[in-house]
């Protein structure tokens, strides 16, 4: 089947050495793009899966990069890609009744990984949705497993400076919203879906929108004087998904009780799911023991769910995965058991009535295993 899959990204753009004018983009790299990688560009691309053979493959050809001229006569308007790919999506929401999911993939991604990953992601969860993926700067490692004195430390690097490119993103969605009719609104949810180093770069996007307004015409002078007023937000805060979903977060336990972290994640979403499990080797390996970052959101859970937002739960899903590794890592994309809760959360199950889910604790849940069908 083909899935298309819309995106941002603030990777440096590929030019077509053959083009004359230096202008047609044909891809994108493992580097910040201009401006520090403030800067934002928007397309799509189509993907092919195939769920029986477990292939997603990038259809060749199918990348669309949106025309964006933001340097314009006097009487004329600039033209957003933004607007272009926004515009789309709320076109399908809105004919098609489907709500979208944005996806922040993790560390190790290649751009043509990020929307291979996104075009799998829609097809296997079985969901009629737009698929939405910000594809930040990442190194794609050759090896079975990346370096992680290398790959991992080229990733965290990135990731923090990608944070203001997805707050850009936020702001330009709710400018394009607040301009919209109400005959051309729809009424369908906008889902966000964070797997490992991908929340890190949510908890920088969190803290980016929490900042002073950007101006109309930012600079990378004026972007970097904006300051954030102890800890608590000084712009408005606005609710831009329905349900977030924060998978094998490579991000800390504490993250939800700390401001400069996700205390505050719970104002622009109705609702939060953690899934983490003690399994996780790259969590508990690569990023908490060689990397030295403490406790893992993705590994531990939160540190104390009675001191955070109850719009929180908590997933532990150690007891449906396998011994193997790295699967385990990926499982929110892996196994169909997971899949299904995943499925239940943005269907808008209840967390008590989600099947094969024991209550642990205040907001906290472990996943039983199910009998007779592969987890």
């Amino acid at each position: 089947m083909i899935k298309t899959v819309y995106f941002a990204t603030n990777r440096q753009p590929l030019l077509d050495p053959t083009d004359p004018q230096h202008q047609r983009i044909i891809g994108f790299g493992t580097e910040l793009g201009p401006t520090s990688g403030i800067d934002v560009r928007y397309g799509s691309a189509k993907v092919d899966v195939n769920l029986s053979r477990k292939t997603n493959v990038m259809v060749p050809g199918s990348l669309a990069v949106a025309s964006q001229q933001l340097l314009f006569a006097e009487g004329e308007a600039p033209t957003l890609g933004s607007d272009t790919i926004f515009d789309a999506i709320r076109a399908s929401m809105k004919a098609d009744n489907k709500p979208t999911i944005a996806f922040i993939h993790g560390f190790s991604n290649s751009f043509v990984d990020s929307i291979e990953r996104a075009g799998w992601l829609s097809a296997f969860y079985g969901l009629d949705v737009n698929m939405f993926v910000f594809s930040w700067p990442s190194l794609a490692s050759l090896l079975p497993i990346p370096t992680p004195f290398g790959d991992y430390a080229h990733d965290r690097k990135t990731a923090a400076a990608s944070g203001i490119a997805i707050a850009r993103t936020l702001r330009r969605l709710s400018d394009f919203v607040d301009k919209l009719s109400e005959e051309e609104r729809c009424d369908q949810a906008i889902h966000l879906i964070c797997h490992s180093m991908g929340n890190y770069v949510m908890r920088n996007a969190l803290q980016a929108l929490m900042k002073l307004p950007e101006p109309a015409s930012p600079t990378l002078s004026a972007v970097n004087a904006m300051t954030s007023l102890d800890g608590a937000p000084s712009s408005p805060l606005r609710r831009y998904f329905d349900k977030v979903i924060l998978a094998a977060a490579d991000e800390d336990a504490d993250a939800f009780d700390d401001p400069a972290k996700f205390k505050f994640l719970p104002r622009i979403c109705r609702s939060i799911t953690v899934y983490y499990s003690e399994k996780d080797w790259i969590l508990s390996t690569l990023s908490s023991g060689t990397k030295f970052n403490g406790p893992r959101l993705g590994a531990d859970g939160p540190d104390n769910m009675g001191t955070i937002s109850d719009k929180v739960s908590a997933v532990d899903v150690s007891a449906i995965l396998s011994a193997s590794e790295p699967q385990n890592h990926q499982y929110y994309r892996v196994f169909p058991q997971m899949r299904d809760d995943i499925k239940a959360v943005l269907t808008g199950t209840a967390p008590e009535k989600i099947a094969n889910r024991q209550a642990i604790g205040q907001g906290r849940w472990r996943l039983v295993k199910r009998a007779g069908k592969p987890s």
